[in-house]
């Protein structure tokens, strides 16, 4: 996902739990890329987080941290 807005920079994204469902607002530091870790804050379960960059923007890709599809 594309950052939220403008004024948020490329800090705020907003994903969708693969296990829940809900939507949720996530901060990333501008420095970060790479894969990393985090857990849902709803059902407590752990994403598998991707950020890529572009010459433009950031991109955060949300699948499941346990390995299943």
């Amino acid at each position: 996902m594309a950052p939220d807005d403008e004024a948020a920079g490329d800090t705020e994204f907003t994903v969708v739990c693969p296990y829940c469902g809900e939507d949720q607002t996530i901060y990333l530091e501008p420095d970060v890329q790479g894969t990393l870790v985090m857990d849902c804050e709803v059902c407590c379960r752990p994403w598998q987080v991707h950020v890529t960059r572009d010459e433009s923007y950031r991109y955060v890709d949300v699948a499941r941290g346990d390995g299943t599809d």
